[in-house]
């Protein structure tokens, strides 16, 4: 089973090089990505253009721009010829493909979604993919296949499963699917929020600086900043209001940049959010150590909740799921973060309460050597995030 993840993050990551290499060399090789449906299958291929017009028999790299104006109904009608899919002598029904083109050089490639539909009374869990566009005719052309997602059996979320190669000598694929399982996908994608947040040194340490501010007041200031003060602590009531009211805050903002990262309406720079989530812990350990924010800290929360929601949203793609299971899918994962969320404030609230009340010097030494700690902690996560610092801390 570790042998089977390690080879699947192995291979994902191999595929992920490729892609990436595709913007400066030629990519050698077409990809398929299947995910399921409960009525067949839908495929989004990615087919290299100065592979495809050795095949198709048309010049295509040489105006990628103007190829689905001059080719998109001839491109449709080959792709629908060459790709397929049957049970048994049964053949289903091929969909006619949407296409586009991404690039611009040499290295432009077509990228087609096509559906393919089973037939009454077939599995479409155990079928044979049937596929030779370009290897008809490019006979050193290979075609790299992989499960990206399958809902019923909970492969969601997860490094791509490899499922073989297709060439000249070899035109179909048997695939037999794990046997479905119900609610499968949100189980595993809430337990990938839960571990998203139980394993980011981040977004805990931002979380632990909310809660260690929670329980205490902040004294009033005519001149503000510096001259604020955390104050006597809570009353506990008061403070177990507080602390879900800036959870929810923080809950709200992420939620919010999640949908819209996941989506992909948002797409800022994985390197800006991670400096940028570094940066929310270096504020929040200044807060920690004298209140930045008077009483606006739920808005501190809110803000920056946005800023981790981004951060969340790498974690989960919508690529390749109905509207539906995305929904879903950002509920589970969702309710994995809150859950996880949760733990840690039964976990830290009380004895943070205890001490505030009954032993202040020692609380107050506490904030204070937490925020330092991680305030030094985070600042070299922007470093090392900016690309400014070598080495690495766990993050």
């Amino acid at each position: 089973m570790l042998f089977m993840t390690a080879w699947r993050w192995a291979w994902a990551l191999w595929l992920a090089i490729g892609m990436l290499g595709a913007s400066a060399h030629p990519m050698p090789e077409s990809r398929v990505w299947i995910d399921t449906r409960a009525d067949g299958l839908h495929l989004l291929l990615q087919l290299p253009l100065n592979r495809l017009e050795f095949a198709y028999g048309q010049a295509l790299v040489d105006q990628p721009a103007t190829v689905l104006e001059r080719h998109a109904d001839g491109l449709a009608r080959y792709l629908m010829q060459h790709v397929g899919a049957r049970s048994g002598s049964h053949g289903w029904q091929t969909l006619r493909p949407q296409l586009r083109v991404v690039g611009s050089d040499g290295a432009a490639e077509l990228e087609a979604e096509i559906d393919l539909r089973a037939p009454a009374g077939a599995d479409p869990r155990h079928t044979q993919l049937l596929y030779d566009a370009i290897t008809h005719e490019v006979r050193t052309h290979r075609v790299q296949v992989a499960l990206r997602n399958d809902w019923a059996a909970g492969q969601v979320g997860q490094p791509p499963q490899p499922l073989g190669e297709l060439n000249h000598a070899r035109n179909s694929l048997d695939l037999d699917l794990a046997p479905p399982s119900a609610g499968a996908s949100l189980r595993r994608l809430a337990l990938d929020g839960a571990a998203h947040i139980a394993g980011g040194a981040d977004h805990l340490l931002f979380l632990m600086l909310l809660l260690l501010v929670a329980p205490l007041s902040v004294a009033a200031s005519r001149t503000g900043w510096p001259m604020r003060q955390w104050q006597g602590a809570r009353p506990a009531r008061a403070a177990w209001r507080h602390t879900a009211l800036l959870v929810t805050a923080f809950t709200l903002g992420h939620t919010a940049t999640l949908v819209l990262g996941s989506t992909g309406v948002l797409r800022p720079p994985v390197q800006a959010v991670e400096v940028a989530v570094a940066l929310t812990i270096v504020v929040a350990a200044v807060h920690a150590w004298r209140p930045l924010f008077g009483r606006a800290d739920l808005a501190m929360a809110l803000a920056f909740g946005l800023i981790h929601g981004l951060a969340f949203s790498a974690a989960l793609s919508g690529a390749g799921l109905t509207w539906l299971q995305h929904g879903l899918a950002l509920l589970a994962f969702n309710l994995g973060i809150e859950a996880m969320q949760l733990l840690l404030v039964l976990a830290v609230l009380p004895p943070l309460l205890w001490l505030a009340h009954g032993r202040p010097q020692a609380s107050h030494w506490l904030r204070g050597a937490t925020a330092a700690v991680a305030a030094g902690l985070a600042l070299w996560w922007v470093l090392e995030r900016a690309g400014l610092a070598g080495g690495a801390l766990p993050a």
